[in-house]
């Protein structure tokens, strides 16, 4: 755990940032997987599986659709209970941010818009190692099904006997899903990039994962697209006066159990909390087994230092534990999902509240946002022009045509011009006779 004082944004936001590059180590391991899995398929995949995570893989590498029905089957009903809640709020606010295609005219009378066109295949890693996010399966899935995706594809570190995790393979069951893979790690990414002889390829992978599963995302974007390049998760949280110690310690000790990288930064407006603050977080973190090294106390003259360090840290996560804070959100510039009031802990978006936990680290919310519906979708531009648009429109797009040297493109417009076939020639004899700098 560290303190520091605010006294140069710029400064502070270099001490804070830890994240770093992948090292050439990980940049070349990955780059042999990913060629292994393109070259030999399902092969690769078995012999990949079994050197990284020790499972040999069966025959036919797809968890079979009773396996997962089982598993959900077998869910604490507690746990049920709370899936179908998280499944149904997530799947209402995406709902709710969906795009639509849309027609307009314009005054030449030619009618423009956008169709809106669903992906017809996403991948999802969702990671394992040793734990099991069935929420990742919720977040990443739903806004894919909203989006109209026609088939989903998951990927999860596999189980002793080739199996995926019962929440995971539970929480498909519940949404539906049938492709699911007990693969992880680069070899999963390359497999949905690709595709294999049983894993489909897919036209986008999203999800987290660890330095392997980014750098192999990395490494085939271009090829597929991509969420984003997600780093370790962090939190920052803005207080004052008033604030409740425990609460915080509370959020902050959450985002640092996340594991390596992972950190947690209060912003203590005032420097008032700072001594409660870290007496909580060592009891709390003691009680709870759950390391304090991600963990740092900044000290804040102003609200609007505080507010400036936000947005140029441009965090995942954003807390404000003040007085109107629903007031402040119009001035967060930079943050990955903002949580309002106290009572807002970012644990209740990360597994059941609506919004989605997929969100840009490491800065990169200065220009991404959370994983939306728009991820899964294409816009194509639609235009239609009838003669009178045409009529109106032709000269307007020759003449630029003819600035840019493309006579072509000149010709093409000009032949729409009312007056038949011959009209396009005509109207540039025209152009020539009056003074325009003509073709050639």
């Amino acid at each position: 755990m560290r303190r520091l004082e605010l006294i140069d944004v710029a400064a502070t936001v270099a001490e804070l940032r830890t994240a770093a590059p992948a090292r050439g180590d990980v940049r070349a391991a990955v780059a042999e997987i990913v060629g292994e899995v393109r070259r030999q398929g399902d092969e690769a995949l078995r012999r990949l599986t079994e050197r990284f995570d020790g499972v040999v893989l069966p025959p036919h590498l797809a968890v079979p659709s009773e396996t997962m029905r089982a598993a959900l089957g077998e869910l604490d009903p507690e746990l049920r209970s709370a899936l179908e809640l998280a499944a149904a709020n997530i799947r209402a606010y995406h709902e709710r941010e969906a795009p639509v295609s849309w027609r307009e005219t314009l005054a030449q009378g030619q009618t423009v818009g956008q169709e809106v066109v669903p992906l017809a295949a996403a991948g999802l890693y969702v990671p394992g190692g040793l734990a099991d996010y069935p929420s990742t399966v919720l977040m990443t899935a739903i806004p894919a099904q909203v989006a109209g995706v026609g088939r989903i594809v998951v990927c999860s570190s596999p189980r002793t006997g080739g199996v995926a995790a019962a929440g995971v393979a539970a929480a498909c069951a519940l949404l539906g899903i049938t492709d699911l893979f007990p693969i992880g790690g680069a070899q999963a990414v390359a497999a949905m990039a690709y595709g294999t002889a049983q894993v489909p390829r897919c036209d986008i992978i999203v999800g987290p994962g660890n330095a392997f599963v980014t750098e192999a995302k990395r490494q085939v974007l271009g090829d597929v697209a991509i969420d984003s390049l997600a780093g370790p998760s962090e939190v920052f949280i803005v207080a004052g006066e008033g604030a409740r110690a425990s609460w915080l310690a509370a959020d902050l000790l959450a985002q640092a159990e996340h594991g390596a990288g992972a950190s947690g930064v209060l912003l203590d407006v005032g420097g008032s909390l700072l001594n409660e603050v870290e007496g909580e977080l060592r009891r709390l973190g003691e009680e709870l087994r759950t390391p304090l090294d991600g963990v740092t106390l900044v000290a804040c003259r102003s609200l609007d230092e505080a507010l400036a360090l936000v947005d140029a840290f441009a965090p995942e996560h954003l807390e404000l534990h003040l007085r109107d804070a629903a007031a402040l959100v119009p001035r967060v510039r930079n943050a990955g999902a903002v949580f309002v009031g106290p009572l807002t802990a970012t644990a209740f978006a990360d597994y059941g509240a609506g919004t989605n936990h997929v969100l840009p680290t490491g800065g990169s919310a200065r220009f991404a946002q959370g994983l939306s519906v728009v991820h899964f979708q294409r816009r194509m531009g639609v235009l239609e022009i009838d003669e009178g648009s045409a009529s109106r429109l032709a000269r307007a797009v020759a003449a630029i045509a003819r600035e840019e040297g493309l006579r072509s493109h000149a010709r093409s417009a000009l032949l729409r011009l009312e007056g038949g076939p011959g009209a396009g020639i005509e109207a540039e004899r025209t152009h020539r006779g009056t003074g325009g700098r003509g073709d050639d």
